[in-house]
């Protein structure tokens, strides 16, 4: 039985439990995959308890991707890079940790919109969800790649500490958009958890963007409707949720799952928005 678990805080709506056993019933693997409620000042103590209960691969959610660097004994390029992980893994007696964030959410996005190649993209958010989606998106060969927060500073900081001056990125505020054209928005935020949305201008959505909601539920996102009621097309994050995972199973078990059949079944067994 391989041990695993997602650690974060609010956790209960969590679905990485139900797609990790899809993926093992694939592979024909036998795990138990855990929910843990865990908000940050009990992550280390609640870590160290499911690695002493055989735990060897964990999944780390809102609001601990920055906080967890601290359990893992090395760092991939890409987590150096960020400063958020989102995937640990045990390899002999070390932690090792990783993050499949981005490679998710570009997979999504090509799932509607094809090759990234040119596409101007907007980042709301500056937390670890953002910092670990911002280097794939460029590196998917993105035109420019703007981030913006309520605090412009962070969004500032996070470009400064990630990027090279020579590369497509700026930041600023939410409410100041030197050039509002986009052809993706994307709200790395949780405010979909708690039905708000964002406070930015309708103008970023004059050429009619796909915004993209990095949160799923059972029904739209305030950020969603938002977006619908000006024309524009909208999905939610389950996409990248289950290519995050996807990733996520194989550095665990070495084995690639199809997550093909994986998206109907999750929506249709839960309830869950789907685009009309």
């Amino acid at each position: 039985m391989i041990q695993l678990a997602v650690f974060g805080e609010p956790i209960r709506h969590s679905l990485s439990p139900q797609i990790h056993q899809q993926f093992a019933e694939q592979a024909g693997l036998r795990i138990d995959y855990r929910r843990i409620l865990t908000p940050p000042e009990q992550l280390t103590k609640n870590f160290q308890r499911f690695v002493k209960e055989g735990g060897v691969g964990a999944n780390i959610t809102l609001p601990l991707k920055e906080l967890a660097l601290t359990l893992a004994d090395e760092l991939d390029p890409l987590v150096q890079q960020t400063g958020a992980l989102n995937t640990l893994r045990q390899v002999g007696n070390k932690w090792l940790g990783s993050n499949t964030d981005g490679v998710g959410l570009v997979k999504d996005l090509q799932r509607f919109c094809g090759p990234l190649t040119g596409m101007r993209v907007l980042l709301i958010g500056a937390g670890g969800a953002a910092r670990g989606v911002a280097p794939p998106l460029v590196a998917a060969g993105i035109e420019h790649l703007h981030v913006v927060n309520r605090t412009p500073e962070r969004a500032e900081q996070l470009v400064r500490s990630i990027f090279q001056a020579s590369e497509p990125v700026s930041a600023g505020a939410l409410t100041s958009m030197p050039n509002p054209h986009f052809d993706i928005v994307i709200n790395a935020t949780a405010s979909g958890l708690q039905q708000e949305r964002p406070p930015i201008s309708e103008r970023v959505l004059r050429g009619k963007p796909l915004c993209y909601d990095m949160v799923y539920g059972d029904k739209a996102t305030a950020f969603m409707q938002w977006a619908t009621g000006h024309g524009c097309k909208v999905q939610d994050g389950l996409g990248m949720l289950i290519g995050q995972a996807a990733e996520s199973f194989r550095l665990w078990t070495g084995v690639t799952p199809d997550t093909s059949s994986v998206m109907a079944l999750l929506r249709r067994q839960n309830g869950l928005w789907s685009a009309p």
